[in-house]
């Protein structure tokens, strides 16, 4: 994990559009990509008939270079991109973000 120092992240925070730095920001940020990955994958395997990931932080606003709106990976893009990864079969992904 990056260790960064607490001025670091204050400033941080202060330049990101709706993002709050502190140490466990980027061990939270991938947990909760994990955990839409994991739903993602239990739907596309029939393990469960539909799912949600309620997860924080969320992840649907973020660019792919950029963390906003309180995201800091898009974690809706990341899970798709592992299902396309891990299930070669499924060859389309509807995305529906309104």
């Amino acid at each position: 994990m990056i260790d960064r120092g607490d001025d670091e992240l204050i400033m941080m925070t202060h330049e990101a559009d709706s993002v709050y730095f502190n140490r466990y920001t980027f061990m939270c940020s991938k947990l909760s990509c994990g955990g839409a990955i994991e739903t993602c994958l239990r739907v596309a395997q029939g393990h469960v008939k539909n799912a949600i990931a309620v997860v924080r932080p969320p992840g649907h606003h973020a660019t792919p270079d950029r963390p906003m709106g309180f995201c800091i990976f898009n974690n809706v893009c990341v899970a798709a991109k592992a299902l396309q990864e891990r299930m070669p079969d499924i060859k389309k992904i509807l995305i529906l973000d309104w």
